[in-house]
């Protein structure tokens, strides 16, 4: 039987894929590297405005391409709905039901990190990558101006969008 090769069992990753970019496949590599398998959260999952312009089920079908394209879906547990709430204790407490027995969290979000450290999770910060690149707001901002934005994103991720 083959031994654990990563020092973490189960890892949790959570990210607003808004949209899925190069970036966060950069993030989920790291997670992969330090975890023998992990959860993915779509963060504010419950909230559509300006900055979430992207439905919950449109990012959990870029990230289950991402999964697909990228052959890992052996080492993706599941994928989880992470919804905002008013109390960071609700959302931890929330968080924790859909993603247990997780012995890290892998991300660049303070926030987040902070309200897993507080409870007493081992985080692994990782550096963002490329961020004036790999943002979000920007690659929503491109396409709205209908500027190149496509190089931003895994080409299998273009067509969902």
């Amino acid at each position: 039987m083959p031994q654990n090769t990563k020092p973490y069992k189960l890892g949790l990753v959570i990210g607003r894929f808004q949209p899925f970019h190069l970036g966060h496949k950069y993030l989920i590599q790291k997670a992969l590297d330090t975890a023998d398998k992990i959860i993915i959260g779509i963060g504010s999952a419950n909230v559509t405005d300006e900055n979430n312009p992207y439905s919950y089920e449109l990012r959990k079908k870029m990230v289950e391409e991402f999964i697909h394209q990228e052959g890992i879906g052996d080492r993706v547990l599941r994928i989880i709905p992470s919804n905002d709430t008013p109390s960071d204790d609700d959302w931890l407490e929330q968080t924790l039901a859909a993603a247990p027995n997780v012995d890290i969290v892998i991300g660049n979000n303070d926030w987040t990190n902070g309200i897993f450290e507080k409870a007493g999770f081992e985080v692994l910060y990782v550096p963002y990558y490329k961020r004036e690149l790999y943002e979000g707001w920007r690659i929503r901002k491109l396409m709205k101006e209908g500027k190149n934005w496509e190089n931003r994103v895994p080409s299998y991720i273009i067509p969902i969008l």
